[in-house]
C-alpha cells in the first residue's frame, strides 16, 4: 500500500511541476506535506486511505485548472467546389482529389476541428436540374475531404440540390462512410434540422447551418432536403440548443456574389442571429472574403471567400480567409482571419 501511494505521489508531483504556474504552489505544498506524512512509518492504514483521498482531490483540482486554461481551435473555411475546372485540372495532371489539400493539409491538422461549406453534392445519382452552374462531385471526393483534415461540413447552400434531392441524400451516406460530420441537410427532416454537437474537453459546441437561397427546398417528413430558413424557427432552435451546449455556431450561406463588403441585409440578419443567442456566424457564398464584425458578445464572419474553387478570372476569387476561432473555458475569446490563396491548380495555401 505504501509503495503504491508513494508512486501516486510521484505522479502528482510531476503533473504539478509541469504546469509551473504560481497559483499551483499551494496545491504543490499540500502534496509535499502529504508525502512527508507517508514517510512516517507510524501512520496506520486508515490514515493512508485518507491521504489517498486527499491526493485524488488535489489531482482533480489540478485537472480542472488545466482544463480552464486549455485553448481549443476551430478552423472555418469557405466554399469547397470539386467539380468543373478543379476536377478537370486534377485529372489532367494525373492526380487524385487528395491533391487539392496537399499545400494546406499540415496547417489544418493543427486545429482541433475544421469546418467548411460543401458547395455541391457528392454522389453518382440524380439528374441535373439544368442550372447555368450545376455542381456534383465524384464519390472519391469524400475520402479526399477526410484525408485533407476536414472534420465537418455545411450542406445548406445554393448548389446542394443541383442534382436533386436524391443526390443530397447520397452525399450524407458518403460522408458517413468516411466519418465527416454534416449539418444543414439530410435524407429526412429530422436529420436536416438536427444540430451538430461536438465536445472539446468540458466545452460543448453546437453547429447549425442555413441558406437564404432555395426557400421551400427544405426537408419535409421523409423527403430529403436542407434545413428550413425561417428566422422565427431559427430563434427557437438556437434557444433549444443553448440548453445543451456552451457555444452556438451558425453557418450562413448568404449575401451577394463578388461584393467585398457585407450587404445591409446580411448585417441585419447577422446581428439578429447573434441577438438570438449565437456566438459565431460563419458566412460564405460571395466567393470573396468580407469583414469580420464583433457585435455584442458575438462574432460575425460575413464571408470567408473561396476555399477550393476554379474562379481564376479574378485575384479576389483566388484568395480567401480561414477563420481561427479560439475557445477557452467554455467561451469564444478570439476570432482571427488567416489569409489563403489558390494557385494555378486551385490548391489553397496559407499566405505566410
Amino acid at each position: 500500500m505504501k509503495y503504491t501511494l508513494s508512486f501516486l505521489l510521484v505522479l502528482v508531483l510531476i503533473t504539478g511541476s509541469w504546469f509551473g504556474y504560481q497559483h499551483y504552489q499551494d496545491m504543490n505544498q499540500s502534496i509535499l506535506a502529504l508525502r512527508n506524512e507517508v514517510k512516517n512509518n507510524s501512520i496506520n492504514a486508515k490514515h493512508i486511505l485518507g491521504l489517498e483521498n486527499n491526493i485524488k482531490g488535489l489531482q482533480s483540482d489540478l485537472q480542472q485548472q488545466q482544463e480552464k486554461e486549455n485553448i481549443y481551435t476551430i478552423i472555418a473555411g469557405g466554399d469547397i467546389m470539386m467539380d468543373r475546372g478543379v476536377e478537370g485540372r486534377i485529372k489532367k495532371l494525373g492526380e487524385d482529389y487528395n491533391f487539392s489539400f496537399d499545400l494546406i493539409r499540415a496547417d489544418l491538422e493543427k486545429a482541433d476541428y475544421v469546418f467548411a461549406n460543401l458547395e455541391g453534392s457528392i454522389s453518382d445519382v440524380g439528374a441535373d436540374t439544368g442550372k447555368p452552374y450545376s455542381f456534383r462531385f465524384e464519390p472519391e471526393v469524400a475520402g479526399a475531404l477526410a484525408g485533407g483534415s476536414i472534420d465537418g461540413v455545411s450542406l445548406a447552400n445554393n448548389h446542394m440540390l443541383d442534382w436533386g434531392r436524391a443526390s443530397l441524400c447520397e452525399t450524407t451516406k458518403h460522408l458517413d462512410i468516411v466519418g465527416i460530420d454534416y449539418v444543414g441537410g439530410g435524407c429526412n427532416s429530422e436529420i436536416a434540422e438536427r444540430p451538430l454537437i461536438k465536445q472539446f474537453g468540458n466545452t460543448f459546441i453546437g453547429f447549425l447551418a442555413y441558406t437564404e437561397f432555395y426557400k421551400g427546398a427544405h426537408a419535409v417528413g421523409e423527403t430529403p432536403g436542407m434545413s428550413e430558413y425561417d428566422l422565427e424557427k431559427i430563434a427557437e432552435r438556437i434557444s433549444d440548443l443553448e440548453k445543451e451546449v456552451d457555444i452556438v455556431i451558425v453557418s450562413m450561406h448568404w449575401g451577394a456574389e463578388y461584393k467585398d463588403r457585407a450587404t445591409a441585409a446580411q448585417v441585419s440578419i447577422g446581428q439578429k442571429i447573434i441577438d438570438m443567442g449565437a456566438d459565431v456566424i460563419i458566412g460564405h457564398h460571395p466567393h470573396v472574403d468580407q469583414e469580420i464584425e464583433r457585435y455584442g458578445d458575438g462574432w460575425i464572419i460575413y464571408s470567408l471567400g473561396n476555399f477550393i474553387f476554379d474562379q481564376s478570372w479574378s485575384k479576389n476569387t483566388m484568395e480567401g480567409i480561414l477563420a481561427e476561432i479560439r475557445i477557452q473555458n467554455g467561451k469564444v475569446y478570439d476570432v482571427r482571419p488567416i489569409p489563403i490563396q489558390l494557385n494555378e491548380n486551385y490548391q489553397p495555401f496559407i499566405i505566410k
